[in-house]
């Protein structure tokens, strides 16, 4: 076998099974009608940090929150949790990349409330390493994120291969950083090989692509 390797996983549309729906922060922003500079950076401070929407205004100055309006906007949150799943495909893929012993780790841009599949749907110990945005104060694909990855696991760039559902934050950001890349797209039908990544389409074909490229 080849040297063991740290996979790191995006969440939401790679193991997690996300119906489309609103965006809650764009909804207020847009409510409260922020202007255009400051819902930019609003959209970035809510996956930064772990300060709840009421906090994050308020620090800003932007337009109070009304009661009826943080009232909706909770309720919409609450719905959209309760709304995901986990894919079929996850948990056998775990199992596999465990009993190969592969280390894994969570790498996720996302604001405080959507960490909620780590304490909901998967136990404890699922990933050896954590990695969100908010509790980091840093995005994909700034490769500071990739450096801290580095710096807890120990693990060196050519051991870590990533696994996301996103071109730009999980493929273009592992390149940056000089990570390998493994994009997964559930709409396709088969393995399709691009120039310096391989797109899958089930997580099952993970341990396969790992053994016979990485």
């Amino acid at each position: 076998m080849k040297e063991k390797k740290l996979i790191a996983f995006d969440m939401f549309n790679t193991w997690v099974s996300a119906p489309t729906w609103p965006n809650p922060y764009k909804g207020i922003f847009s409510q409260l009608w922020i202007e255009w500079q400051l819902y930019k950076n609003l959209a970035y401070i809510v996956q930064t940090t772990d300060a709840d929407i009421v906090e994050i205004l308020q620090k800003n100055k932007a337009a109070k929150i009304s009661d009826a309006l943080l009232s909706k906007f909770n309720s919409d949150i609450d719905a959209q949790l309760s709304s995901l799943s986990l894919y079929d495909d996850f948990l056998p893929t775990i199992d596999i990349l465990r009993k190969k012993w592969y280390k894994t780790a969570v790498v996720s841009n996302l604001s405080k409330p959507y960490s909620y599949p780590l304490t909901n749907l998967v136990s404890k110990d699922m990933f050896d390493y954590k990695i969100l945005s908010y509790e980091v104060g840093l995005q994909k694909p700034d490769r500071k994120i990739f450096d801290h990855l580095k710096n807890i696991s120990w693990y060196r760039s050519d051991e870590i291969v990533m696994v996301g559902d996103s071109l730009k934050s999980d493929v273009q950001w592992a390149k940056n950083a000089d990570i390998q890349p493994v994009h997964i797209d559930r709409s396709s039908n088969s393995l399709v090989y691009h120039s310096n990544y391989i797109t899958i389409s089930t997580l099952l074909e993970l341990s396969d692509v790992l053994k016979k490229h990485y």
